[in-house]
């Protein structure tokens, strides 16, 4: 049992790590211009952006993002980390009481593992913004004429392979975690 224990443990890292190393979410801003006096439209990426959860850690840490960085490095990886490790350590251990006691600590940190979802929650809601355009119409004067320009800019999001490994690691963790407390209390 201890083997399969070990290896389910393992498979929780396994989905961690990439969830938090792989990209998340991606953004792009492209502007389409059309222009009187150009013959053919021209399309600019204003803005493209992909990050992983550690890049977007680094990114709010040095652009002084102090607490909102923390608060993501703890609850995304410092709080999973803790709990796998805990949850081998209760498997190195020979007396059912501090087994019993290292799930139970589990079970405790797995509360606050609302706070994963919390993070992913705040992705989608980023997210939710994907596929959006804007159209502009407008005059330049230049010279002695009037340009007509017509501008089209679309924001697009979309999701990574990082999201997907974070939330299996999220779904995985809470229900692998009540099956090692019943388990325990049996």
């Amino acid at each position: 049992m201890k083997a399969v224990i070990a290896a389910l443990t393992l498979v929780n890292f396994l989905l961690l790590i990439p969830g938090v190393t792989l990209p998340i979410y991606s953004v792009t801003i492209k502007t389409e211009v059309e222009a009187s006096i150009i013959p053919d439209p021209v399309e600019v990426t204003v803005y493209e952006q992909t990050r992983s959860i550690l890049g977007t850690v680094r990114e709010l840490w040095e652009s002084g993002d102090f607490l909102v960085s923390l608060l993501i490095l703890l609850f995304s990886i410092v709080v999973p980390v803790t709990k796998g490790g805990m949850l081998i350590a209760s498997l190195a251990t020979v007396s059912d009481a501090v087994k019993g006691r290292l799930v139970s600590i589990v079970d405790l940190i797995g509360k606050w593992s609302m706070a994963d979802v919390f993070v992913v929650a705040v992705f989608l809601a980023f997210l939710a913004t994907r596929s959006q355009a804007q159209t502009n119409s407008f005059s330049v004067p230049v010279l002695i004429t009037q340009v007509d320009v017509n501008m089209a800019t679309e924001l697009t999001s979309t999701l990574g392979p990082g999201f997907y490994y974070f939330l299996g690691y999220c779904l995985f963790s809470v229900a692998w975690t009540q099956v090692l407390r019943h388990r325990m209390s049996e």
